[in-house]
């Protein structure tokens, strides 16, 4: 094989791969805004729900369930740690 060959056969893999990882970017960059426009429809969805614009299908009422069990959880660990950064070790002074 000639070295100008070799060079062309090392240009047109590099181009290639390239490619294939512009096109694994691109896919990554359109999933998260899929997963964002998916987010922000469920959130703009709850929002009619909870404001009585809609009614819930059956089929997502364990969603919205689920959903409504995890915000008060992440209050009640939201609330539980304030209250921890407030305290004390016993023996030290506050800052």
């Amino acid at each position: 094989m000639r070295p100008g060959e070799l060079f062309e056969r090392l240009r047109d893999l590099v181009i290639h791969r390239s490619q294939i990882s512009k096109r694994r970017l691109d896919r990554v960059v359109t999933r998260r805004s899929l997963d964002e426009a998916l987010r922000e429809l469920g959130r703009r969805y709850r929002l009619v729900v909870e404001g009585g614009g809609v009614a819930v299908p059956e089929e997502l009422v364990p969603a919205l369930e689920e959903a409504r069990k995890l915000e008060k959880r992440l209050a009640e660990e939201e609330k539980d740690l304030a209250d921890l950064e407030k305290e004390h070790p016993s023996g030290t002074q506050g800052s």
